[in-house]
Order: structure tokens, then sequence, then C-alpha cells
């Protein structure tokens, strides 16, 4: 989709429909739908369907204006009670009008900078989320389907009205937007993909193509190159699979930002999890193709640095493997040793997310990082203690714990601590090797969190977000349809943006 901005005075604006937000009960209309209708919709007010309008949540309601040929339809969306208010109520408005515009099949759609007046938040940040919100929520993914395709894309154009368009925020505002969505959709279609697409190799390819459109350094090991290194752990997960396995390198460097200490970030790439020896139960194994979803929010990410050009050093470590029961495959009761030099006893071959992680890790400290964040599709138990909207966090400095979700909260992606105290890593003690891989059945996502913690740098800021419950939705969240989420790209993005040494 296009977005454009409209200028002049309003009363020149053309499109199929102008969209305008309303709050439920509202003691006086939004002044900026207020004011569009007083200048172009003059008797309105009284009309069935104005009445009918209610401005609750997730409302949406078309009014016909054939009196305004310019703009002939007001597309009037809910924000909900005016008390309640939260930035993401603006987003799922949005989608919500723009999907009930493809479905009037409508090409042009207004969305004005006046129908944001009297929200809390700057005009700015309103009007860059509600574009953002509405792009995420056209966005499908149909896959390979060839039958029963819609090949129309409504709306086609967005325009963003404001007859007197000023600041470099504003000015700015469709370049980020689409920027942002390009790399959250493209999370998105990774992770919803099949796993005989979407494999190690893949994804390597998709990091290639990044790296050619924005000038990233690329390095991708090879199997037998990690092993090499002494990546026994990320190498002892890869053994099982006959797709050759391999663990991605991007840096984001732009010119000046050579000598800064970079921002890392590692993403889980399992592309597809049976579980391995420690076999998975059938029921919804299809589903486990979206282990790699720590490793496409990486991607995304690194899509978003390169067309907005950030000025951040930015490192991303992807270990990318299948996780299969070959004959060849890491057994329970095996000892490895991974590339820190620790050694770590399996107890579960299903628990190999964090075993690819923990070389990656390790292999982050070359690079003497400011912070280092990991996402991950880690543990179901993340999913039993949150659900599917809220994702964990854990990590060893509550200021970055805080100013991810500080920004996650801002972006629409919620974030929860949990505590890593030390007396976990009893939990994980072992008899023949340092730790082993697993504990019981209890404080999972923390047991998780507290392997990972072995590995990383007390001195270096780390946070591990543990995803699996929000990587993926089984059913329709207005700014997102079915299937992968991208959740993890707009905060990694913004704490790129908005670092400061």
């Amino acid at each position: 989709m296009q977005v454009n901005w409209l200028r002049g005075s309003m009363e020149t604006w053309a499109g199929d429909a102008v969209i305008f937000f309303d709050f439920e009960k509202a003691s006086d209309r939004l002044p900026g739908l207020k004011r569009w209708i007083g200048a172009r919709a003059k008797g309105l007010e009284d009309a069935s369907a104005w009445l009918d309008f209610k401005g609750k949540p997730q409302q949406v309601s078309v009014l016909f204006n054939p009196g305004d040929a310019l703009a002939p339809r007001i597309v009037c969306s809910g924000l909900g009670p005016a008390d309640k208010f939260e930035m993401e109520k603006v987003r799922i408005a949005t989608a919500l009008a723009l999907r009930k515009c493809r479905e009037m099949q409508l090409q042009r759609v207004i969305l004005p900078l006046m129908a944001l007046d009297g929200l809390p938040e700057s005009p700015a940040e309103s009007l860059r989320e509600a574009v953002i919100g509405g792009l995420l929520g056209l966005h499908r993914y149909s896959g390979y389907k060839t039958r029963d395709v819609d090949s129309n894309d409504f709306p086609e154009i967005l325009l963003l009205g404001d007859e007197a368009l000023h600041g470099p925020d504003l000015e700015s505002l469709p370049v980020h937007a689409l920027a942002v969505t390009s790399g959250v959709c493209l999370a998105r279609d990774l992770v919803s993909a099949p796993a005989n697409i979407v494999t190690p190799s893949y994804l390597a390819q998709v990091g290639g193509e990044i790296s050619k459109r924005y000038g990233c350094l690329l390095k991708v090991l090879s199997f037998e190159e990690a092993r090499t290194l002494g990546m026994g752990a990320f190498t002892a997960v890869a053994q099982g699979s006959r797709e050759p396995a391999c663990m991605i390198i991007l840096e984001h460097c732009p010119p000046g930002a050579e000598s800064q200490r970079p921002l890392v970030f590692v993403g889980k790439g399992i592309t597809f999890d049976t579980g391995g020896i420690s076999l998975k139960p059938s029921e919804k194994l299809d589903a486990m193709k979206q282990d790699m979803a720590g490793a496409a929010a990486v991607l995304g990410a690194f899509e978003v640095l390169g067309r907005l050009s950030v000025g951040r050093r930015v490192v991303g470590i992807m270990p990318c493997t299948e996780n299969m029961p070959d004959g060849q495959a890491y057994k329970p009761g095996d000892v490895i040793k991974s590339l820190s030099g620790l050694t770590i006893e399996i107890i579960s071959t299903d628990a190999e997310g964090r075993v690819i992680l923990c070389d990656a890790l390790t292999h982050a400290r070359q690079y003497k990082p400011a912070i280092v964040i990991d996402v991950a599709t880690l543990t179901g138990a993340a999913v039993i203690a949150l659900g599917n909207q809220v994702a964990a966090i854990l990590g060893n400095h509550e200021g970055l714990i805080h100013k991810v979700q500080e920004i996650g909260r801002r972006v629409g992606e919620r974030f929860w601590p949990l505590p890593l105290y030390d007396f976990y890593f009893e939990g994980i003690k072992s008899e023949v090797a340092d730790f082993k891989n697993l504990g019981d059945r209890s404080a999972g996502t923390i047991i998780g969190g507290i392997f990972l913690k072995q590995f990383v740098s007390e001195d270096i800021p780390w946070a591990h977000m543990d995803i699996a419950g929000t990587a993926w939705t089984t059913k329709d969240l207005s700014v997102c349809a079915q299937g992968g989420t991208g959740f993890g790209v707009r905060t990694l993005v913004e704490l790129a943006r908005q670092w400061e040494d």
C-alpha cells in the first residue's frame, strides 16, 4: 500500500472514505470529528447510522454522505471508554476501519491528523501508531494457495491529511510506518511459512538479501565451521538433521558507528522442532514450524534498521537448525561441551533452544556488546504463566528489563518480568557435568533463563525474551490475522533507535 500526505485545505481532500475515531459514551465528540462534520458533512448528526455509533471497542460504522462528492463516506471506529485509553486501542480501531474499507473495496482512504485530536499522546505518535496498526491489520499471509485467492489488495492508497503539515516527525511518518510494517510482516511470513520452505539455508538467504539491500555485513557459519570453532552445544542439536544447519551473523554498522559497542540481538532459529529423541506428541506438532520466531524477529528488526538507516551499530546472531530424531541425534544422558567450555548434561533433547542459544550467547562476547538481548520461543511454561499476549522478560540488569517493558508497552508488545534468583540454579545441578539442560516441572521459564545466564558475562546487561506464547496467534487479533505475529521486532528496533551510550 502507498502512504502519502494530503496537503492544503481539508475541503479539497478527495478519497473514497475518511476515517475518524470516537470514545464510548463521550460527553462530546472528539474535536476533529466534530469539525469535519461541521465543515463537510452537514446534517449527518441526525443520521440513523450516526446515532447508532456508540464508540464501543471494535465497533465500526459507515456514514454515507452523498453531499460530499470528494469523500462520500465516513468510517467511524470506536476507541472504547476514554478513561481506559491506551495506544493499542488506536491501532486496533484503525486496523478495523481499514478492514472495513477493504471489505467495501475502496481504493483511496483518508486518515486525517485531526481524527486524533483530543487523544492524550502527541499527534505525531498517535498518527504513526494508527498507520502502523492499520497496515499490520491489513496484512494477510496467503502462503501457497493457488485457488480462492483474492488478488485485489484494498485499499491501495492511504492518504494522511493535514492542512498545515510541519515538523520532521510528521514529514517522515509514511517512511517510518512502512519500514516498521515491512519488518514485522517479514517476521510474520517467515513464521507462518511451512518448514520445508523456511529451512536454515532459507533464513540465511533472507539474511543475505537484507545484507545486499542495506549494506549489512553478513557471515554464515556452516555446521563444520561451527564445530571447528568449538560450538559443541549448537552442533549437538544440529547433528540429528539432514538439513544443513548454520549460524547467521548480521551486522548493521552505518558510517560513523564503527567504534560503538554494539547492541547484540540473538534469535533462536529452530526451523522445525520434533523434540528430537525426546519426541513430542503428534497433536499440534505442525505448529512447531514457529520455533524459529526469535530468528525471524531479529531478521525483521534488521529489515527495519536498514530501511530507516538507524545510526546505531547492531549485531544479530541466529543459530538455525532443525531438531530431529535421526540415528546421529544427540540423546538424553549425553554430556556435551559448549563453546564457553562449560559442560551440559542433556536431560531432554526437547529443551534444545537453550542449548543452541548458549553457544550464540558465548559468541556474542567477542563483540564487547553494550547489551545482549536474546529472543526465543523457549518454554511452554511461559504460555501457562502469561498466556498468548504477554511475553516473559528475564535478565541480569533491572534497568534493561524496565526499558524493554516500557518500549514494549508503547509499541504494543507486552512483557512481564520473572526473577532469576541464584537459588534457581539448584534445579539444574548435575552429578556428571557442570549443569543440566532441564530441571523438574517447576518454574520452567525461570529455569530456562537461569540456564542461559550461565553463558552471559555478568558485566554485560542481558535480557531474555521468552516469546513462546506471543509468537503465534490462533485467532484474529485485529492488528494481526491468524498465524505468526512478528512479536519482538518493534521492541528490538526501538531499543536500537533510542539507545544512548
